[in-house]
């Protein structure tokens, strides 16, 4: 090689531009605001259930994850999670909310039937008390020969013999005892049948109530369900200290009395 070459070869070594050499940018760092983002879609996701208050957080994280993405890719990953637990936080809210709209208009509407319903249940038991409290108050003791009201149904003696003598040889009383026969009629007034029986009908000698005695008689007050209107007679035979002067039907029956709720005992009474 000659001196021209290498001098070519040195002048174009000299003008050739000379190599660049690249520089790596320094990593961008995660900002307070990605962080804040990622922990604002967890408390969205979590808030989720709680109507409106959920899906201001969740908008809010939306909008801080949105920020955090723009302002640096070192934030993407929690940008992203952000935006995903805000989006499920506010879909599940909306539809959270929306079941509590429809349960308040569900409430509201029904509301008035409810209030009706209590007024009714209201007026009914007010309606009840005031029949007990009737009862309650109503006349209990009659005088020989009247027709007493016991309590739903009126009660009339018709006939008594204070010394009845039984037929039957085996059924005879005791020393001391003897046999009052009495023949009543139960009539029914009120709008509902009631039921009365001759076990319910007692018989008071001098103050000591006596129930019907276990003797075959003719026409006895068999009782049973008495339809309103109708009526039923027939004999009750009792048995007393022969010594008994002072003798009364007896009938009692259990009463609720008004707001204490307390039993009472009611005891009627008609003299024969």
């Amino acid at each position: 090689m000659g001196e021209e070459d290498v001098e070519k070869k040195t002048e174009q070594a000299e003008q050739a531009p000379a190599p660049v050499v690249a520089v790596a940018a320094p990593p961008q760092a995660v900002t307070g605001i990605g962080i804040a983002a990622l922990v604002v879609g967890i408390v969205a996701f979590l808030s989720g259930l709680l109507p409106i208050w959920g899906i201001l957080v969740a908008a809010t994280a939306i909008v801080l994850s949105v920020i955090a993405l723009k302002k640096s890719k070192a934030n993407k990953p929690f940008g992203i999670t952000g935006i995903i637990l805000g989006s499920v936080a506010a879909l599940t809210n909306l539809i959270v909310t929306a079941i509590w709209v429809i349960a308040i208009l569900a409430t509201v509407a029904t509301g008035g039937a409810a209030l009706k319903a209590t007024k009714v249940a209201t007026d009914a038991l007010s309606a009840q008390d005031a029949v007990t409290q009737a009862e309650i108050d109503a006349k209990k003791d009659f005088a020989k020969g009247d027709t007493a009201r016991f309590g739903t149904f009126d009660i009339k003696v018709n006939s008594v013999n204070t010394n009845y003598q039984s037929t039957d040889s085996y059924s005879q009383p005791d020393t001391g005892e003897k046999y009052v026969l009495v023949n009543v009629t139960v009539s029914n007034p009120g709008p509902d049948s009631v039921s009365v029986s001759d076990y319910d009908l007692k018989l008071s000698a001098d103050g000591v109530a006596n129930t019907s005695a276990y003797l075959s008689v003719d026409s006895p007050f068999t009782g049973g369900s008495i339809a309103k209107g109708a009526s039923a007679s027939g004999n009750i035979v009792y048995t007393v200290k022969t010594t008994a002067s002072v003798l009364k039907l007896q009938y009692d029956t259990i009463v609720f009395t008004p707001k204490t709720f307390k039993p009472a005992t009611l005891t009627y009474t008609l003299a024969i």
